[in-house]
This record gives structure tokens, C-alpha cells and sequence, in this order.
């Protein structure tokens, strides 16, 4: 059992580490078709969640932002 934790609960960094890594395995050709076929699973769901992450620090920041402006 991995000690990882959850993809959920990754930061984005983390998670774009991990996310860069499994693109190096895939790139390598290396990987079984079964092996691949997961690894781009779990890619996609480690690239959801830098997408969610930077989507809620966008969000931070219009709210910061709209909050110098006064509105």
C-alpha cells in the first residue's frame, strides 16, 4: 500500500510533479499497453486536479482584486 496521499489532496505542485513524471514514463515507450493505459488515467486526474487548484487560486485572486477596487 502506497503512503502516497490521495490525488485530492495533493498540492499543485505535487500533483504537476507527479503529472510530469508519468509523462516521462508514457514518452519512453516503455510501458506495457496496460501500464500506459493507467498512467494516462491517473494523468488525467492529476491534471484535474492542477486545473481545480488553479482554478480556486484565480478565483482568490478576483476576489482580492475586487476587493482593492473597492466593489
Amino acid at each position: 500500500m502506497s503512503s502516497e496521499p490521495p490525488i485530492d489532496k495533493l498540492s499543485f505542485e505535487q500533483a504537476l510533479e507527479h503529472l510530469t513524471g508519468l509523462v516521462e514514463r508514457l514518452e519512453s515507450g516503455e510501458l506495457p499497453l496496460e501500464e500506459s493505459v493507467a498512467a494516462f488515467e491517473q494523468g488525467v486526474k492529476l491534471s484535474r486536479r492542477c486545473e481545480s487548484l488553479l482554478d480556486q487560486a484565480e478565483q482568490r485572486l478576483q476576489v482580492l482584486n475586487n476587493t482593492d477596487k473597492g466593489e
